[in-house]
């Protein structure tokens, strides 16, 4: 049995080697964005992390500000972290009574 090479054969198997190409490019492409989404999610879920920590700690601060109004112990701490501003004393003299 012999086989003929004749024009159908060769352009299905034009076709074929075209459609593998395409695959292997597709393939490719779908590797590296799909690459890039896990990269993205995992900086999402460190920023998100973060995110949480730094209003934890906001909430923390409130409440101890809250809490230095009622123990006024409390804020030398507050102010040597700096949550509120040193108190200095008044250097301006006081205008002379008449």
């Amino acid at each position: 049995m012999e086989l003929k090479s004749n024009g159908t054969t060769t352009i299905l198997n034009g076709a074929l080697i075209v459609g593998a190409i395409l695959l292997l490019v597709c393939g490719f492409k779908y590797y590296n964005k799909s690459k890039s989404v896990r990269t993205y999610q995992i900086l999402i879920t460190d920023h998100n992390r973060l995110q949480t920590a730094q209003n934890i700690a906001a909430n923390l601060v409130n409440d101890t500000v809250e809490y230095s109004k009622t123990h006024p112990a409390i804020e030398s701490t507050l102010e040597a972290i700096g949550v509120k501003p040193i108190r200095t004393p008044s250097t301006t003299p006081k205008p002379a009574a008449k």
